[in-house]
């Protein structure tokens, strides 16, 4: 029997319906191209723009034709039409084609055989360079069998069900013992009872904060996207993503060489400042300038000795962007993991309990199919966990098999503790906590000499689990079934991977992919060959006693930040601490400002009219917004597919 929710008593409903299928198969049969296409020429997406298109237009469709969609199908539509949507798998595979056999890959040799990098290429990641699938620009040939059987075993199954298996214990936990908060989760549901109710107040409010979403949108996102579409001018009104403080005259760099600084201009960012604690913008700000600003100047003048290759890299003039990417590679791609595993360890160490407490309620009889979130029993989730890590491991092992087992092991409980200090994250600050290169440290931490171990990794999971505990939070707010949201996610897997196959081929019988018909990737695939090809040929090195300092040194403030707050009440957030070092510095100022605006806002009309509001708005003008980004897209598009000259 289901239990009752937050908002009140009532049973939780069905949402995976005849028409919730409908909505996700016409997210991947008609935006899912238009999206791919996007990507290719403009490297942009619409996939987030297509949610809201897709939810509106049910909505309306549905109350003129007399049948309503309910808030439990638009609870699944709005959670997963942006995957429908937005997922073009299948570049990925069309990009190791690229890998195998653009020239720019023989410039990469291998330290340890001198061979470039061409010849050593795995024939299950890709055929080889000399194979006639090279030429024939299409999946259907044999050479390309094992390389898309490998790829959807290990990451359209075993990442699937070790994904879903960490999300259930995050939301078992973050959800149903701690209760956290969830920021957008009561933004999201605020959207979907909005549309599906329409009070009056609720409507009015809302329709206004999406006409200020929509002006903003259309000069800080429409004139530009229009302008360089329709002339190849860029028009911008207002920087975007950010305006740069990096460099020039007012720079950050002139008097901190090495630091960034900017404020972003996504009016979401903004509002996310909003939504969250004053106390908790501030501590993720603080987070943020010390690493990104304190942290890169100090790397840059004091402490250059100990890091040769940013001192030498860094030049005055560099934009944020740039500053950004090489002083991440080069400074801080070791220390963030430190800084994520020391959140992780003091979440299991501080919430103990919940997790004891949340397991116990799984084996009792509440923790079957009959328990409020509808999971299955702790045997079968941690069965399915196990499945798809060691089946992943397995498969690693079986590829590369003189690779040492103890350290892909170790991504078992790595990926666990990345879904705990990620959904940790999400739930205290909005925020998502990623590390890159996760596995390209542990490669060379392995000592492991040859280059397939570059090519394939054991599933690192817990990278999804804190965005899907958010929608299940969002579902039990909306009184939707969350197990229901598992069943719409398995469909969006089958969807996106077929739809997928289908029209990447059919760009890439069109023209070469990358070529003069797709200038984005022509231009940002080379780059990405060089990033890959500079771990390959060792030109980076992973120093593990740096991780082990930037462990230390995070996991002891924490503890003492804690101590301090439990016992003498002095404020802190660790958790909003390690997010804000893991965000750079615009998106950090403008959740900072959010929160002041906020504050202010609330000293003016009231905290009760406040909080009944401020949810509605930042609805409204992410609908707006969203609108907006999908018609200029769209228009874009169209103006694109006219001119195929190669000029």
């Amino acid at each position: 029997m289901n239990r009752v929710n937050e908002s009140g008593a009532v049973r939780l409903k069905p949402g995976f319906t005849v028409r919730t299928v409908l909505a996700l198969l016409i997210a991947s049969a008609v935006f899912l191209p238009v999206n791919t296409y996007l990507l290719l020429v403009a490297g942009t997406s619409i996939a987030g723009a297509a949610v809201y298109i897709l939810v509106l237009l049910f909505t309306e469709l549905s109350s003129i034709i007399g049948v309503s969609m309910t808030k439990q199908e638009i609870t699944l539509v709005l959670a997963l039409g942006g995957l429908a949507a937005g997922t073009a798998s299948y570049l990925g595979m069309v990009f190791r084609h690229y890998v195998a056999t653009s020239p720019l890959s023989w410039s990469f040799i291998d330290p340890f055989s001198k061979k470039p990098l061409p010849e050593l290429i795995p024939s299950w990641y890709a055929p080889p360079y000399t194979s006639e699938a090279a030429a024939l620009r299409t999946f259907i040939h044999i050479d390309w069998l094992i390389p898309l059987i490998v790829v959807n075993v290990q990451f359209g199954l075993f990442y699937v069900l070790q994904e879903i298996a960490l999300a259930m214990i995050c939301s078992l936990v973050f959800i149903e013992r701690e209760n956290l908060v969830f920021p957008f989760a009561h933004v999201n549901a605020q959207l979907i009872t909005t549309l599906t109710e329409r009070e009056p107040h609720q409507i009015r409010t809302f329709t206004l904060a999406a006409i200020a979403g929509i002006v903003y949108g259309i000069i800080v996102y429409a004139i530009p996207t229009l302008a360089m579409g329709a002339y190849g001018t860029l028009i911008q009104i207002i920087p975007i993503p950010w305006v740069d403080l990096t460099t020039g005259y007012y720079g950050i760099d002139q008097f901190m060489p090495g630091a960034i600084f900017g404020i972003a201009t996504d009016p979401l960012s903004w509002a996310l400042g909003v939504l969250l604690p004053l106390r908790t913008c501030v501590f993720i700000t603080i987070g943020s300038l010390s690493v990104w600003v304190f942290g890169n100047w100090l790397a840059t003048t004091y402490f250059r000795d100990a890091f040769p290759v940013w001192a030498a890299e860094w030049r005055r003039g560099m934009d944020l962007s740039l500053v950004w990417q090489r002083s991440y590679l080069r400074i801080w791609a070791v220390p963030s993991v430190g800084f994520v595993f020391a959140l992780a360890t003091l979440t299991l160490v501080t919430g103990w309990r919940s997790f004891v407490g949340a397991f116990k309620a799984l084996t009792s009889a509440r923790g079957s199919s009959e328990g409020r979130l509808g999971f299955p029993s702790l045997k079968a989730i941690l069965a399915m966990y196990l499945a798809g890590a060691l089946g992943s491991v397995a498969l690693f092992q079986t590829l590369v098999p003189d690779f040492p087992v103890a350290f892909s092991l170790a991504t078992i409980p790595l990926s666990f503790a990345i879904a705990v200090a990620g959904a940790r994250a999400r739930g205290e600050t909005g925020l998502t906590i990623s590390i890159p290169y996760l596995w390209n440290a542990i490669v060379l931490a392995s000592g492991y000499p040859r280059v397939d171990a570059w090519f394939i990794s054991p599933v690192m999971g817990g990278d999804s689990a804190p965005a899907w505990t958010e929608s299940i939070k969002t579902a039990l707010l909306t009184e939707t079934k969350p197990i229901d949201f598992f069943k719409a996610y398995a469909l969006t897997v089958v969807l996106y991977n077929i739809f997928s196959f289908i029209y990447v081929q059919f760009f890439w019988a069109i023209a070469p992919i990358p070529s003069s018909q797709y200038p984005y990737v022509m231009a940002y695939w080379p780059v990405q060959l060089i990033s890959m090809g500079i771990w390959i040929s060792r030109e980076i090195v992973a120093s593990m006693a740096l991780l082990l300092y930037a462990y230390i040194g995070m996991l002891s403030m924490g503890a003492a930040g804690f101590l301090a707050n439990r016992y003498l009440g002095l404020p802190f957030d660790f958790t909003a601490l390690v997010t804000g070092t893991q965000t750079i510095p615009p998106y950090a100022m403008a959740i900072l400002m959010g929160g002041i605006i906020g504050k202010v806002i609330e000293s003016r009309v009231g905290r009760e009219s406040y909080m009944r509001n401020r949810n509605t708005v930042i609805a409204g003008l992410g609908m707006g917004l969203g609108i907006v980004v999908g018609i200029a897209s769209a228009i874009t598009l169209v103006l694109k597919s006219t001119w195929i000259k190669p000029f």
